[in-house]
């Protein structure tokens, strides 16, 4: 039989070939055929990275601007808040003035034992104020507030008797309880202000106190009536008021802690501080740190009333600080004969501190004349910028003063 003949049967090469055909051809079902994928080239990549690296730089430089204007805005507030805290103390202590005291001794009749030195409710000077960096900072001259009367003890007392230079209180459970706390009240360096029913005030400093038999000691005799004397206490001396008054001053002073910044030898901080004086008014018993940064204190819009009359009232406005004071002591709120403070019927008080860090790229601009708003601070090694300065100022009114009108 001939090997080409139909019945010849397939080759294993032929079948083998069918296989492999039908093995290649088959897949699972629903599944497509696979395809070759194309990747990123080099400079698809490049271009790729160098668009996210912009807007990561946009993102980072966006949020640092943000983070710059929230710390401003931050620094803002609390230089606000700052400004108006040590405000407010002073601004308590002036509406204080002129009640369960004198305005003036020198010309007040109902003082008639006069003091020395001469009380006044109030007397500015420009003397005792610091400025860091003067030649940076040109016409900025802080004034220094000293005051007097009930500042720091507010309760009122009677006496039980008068002898000599020992006062005894009389007991009627408001007194101190201990010796500390009966001397922090009647502390030297204080006034014990001895007024009877009509009015007359007679001033003593006080020199020591004693809780065990109720007694304050004064520097001097209290002045007794009679021997043609008409002032002072008649009788035993029961049941005269007694108050303890005394000196404070608010002034910008130099930041001389340890640590502080220095440039030459120099403080380059200023702080406003409340200084309890001795009964010279001079010497500082104690200070008191209200505002770090303080650069300026300033009056403005003073109310003076010139007509001691009750009928009429002969207001005039004074401008500026140098209307009331000079660097002599002289003016209205000043030192010498010429001072007459109990004639105030209101007044301005203007506080600025500036920022602790400078803001780079803050143009500083000094003032031309001492009346023109401060807006910013300079201080050696900072051309680069400056600092901040916010400003709160507060009306006062002084109505005791208007009762008196002396």
């Amino acid at each position: 039989m001939s090997s080409s003949g139909p019945n010849k049967a397939p080759s294993n090469g032929g079948l083998g070939g069918r296989r492999s055909q039908a093995a290649a051809c088959w897949m699972p079902r629903g599944a497509t055929p696979m395809t070759r994928q194309r990747g990123f080239s080099l400079m698809e990549l490049m271009m790729s990275m160098a668009i996210a690296t912009g807007i990561f730089m946009g993102m980072v430089a966006l949020f640092v601007q943000q983070s710059k204007v929230m710390q401003e805005q931050n620094e803002l507030i609390l230089l606000n808040r700052e400004s108006r805290f040590g405000l407010e103390h002073l601004r308590a202590d002036l509406q204080s003035l002129g009640s369960n005291t004198t305005p003036n001794s020198a010309v007040d009749p109902l003082v008639c034992v006069k003091p020395d030195p001469v009380l006044r409710i109030l007397t500015a000077d420009i003397a005792n104020s610091h400025v860091a960096a003067p030649d940076l900072n040109p016409h900025v001259k802080p004034v220094a507030l000293t005051l007097f009367g009930s500042l720091d003890v507010k309760t009122r007392y009677k006496t039980a008797s008068i002898d000599g230079n020992k006062v005894v209180l009389f007991d009627d459970g408001t007194l101190p309880l201990t010796q500390d706390d009966f001397e922090a009240v009647f502390a030297a360096g204080r006034f014990l202000r001895i007024a009877s029913a009509s009015g007359q005030m007679m001033f003593y400093p006080i020199t020591s106190a004693s809780q065990g038999d109720r007694s304050v000691t004064v520097a001097s005799a209290v002045q007794r009536i009679g021997n043609g004397a008409t002032c002072g206490y008649s009788g035993l001396g029961a049941n005269y008021d007694i108050d303890v008054q005394n000196f404070v001053r608010y002034r910008i002073a130099p930041d001389e802690r340890p640590g502080a910044p220095l440039v030459s030898g120099k403080p380059m901080q200023s702080l406003l501080v409340r200084e309890r004086l001795s009964t010279d008014g001079v010497t500082v018993l104690g200070q008191l740190l209200l505002v770090e940064n303080a650069v300026d204190l300033q009056l403005y819009d003073i109310g003076m009333d010139f007509d001691t009359s009750p009928e009429l009232v002969k207001l005039k406005v004074l401008p500026l600080s140098e209307d009331v004071v000079q660097a002599n002591g002289e003016g209205f709120l000043g030192s010498t004969a010429a001072a007459h403070p109990e004639a105030m019927r209101f007044l301005t008080v203007k506080l600025s501190v500036r920022s602790t860090w400078p803001q780079r790229d803050l143009l500083h601009r000094a003032r031309d004349v001492s009346w023109q708003p401060l807006n910013t601070w300079l201080l050696p090694g900072e051309n680069n910028g400056a600092h901040t300065v916010v400003t709160a100022a507060s009306r006062v009114a002084l109505p005791t003063l208007v009762s008196r009108n002396l």
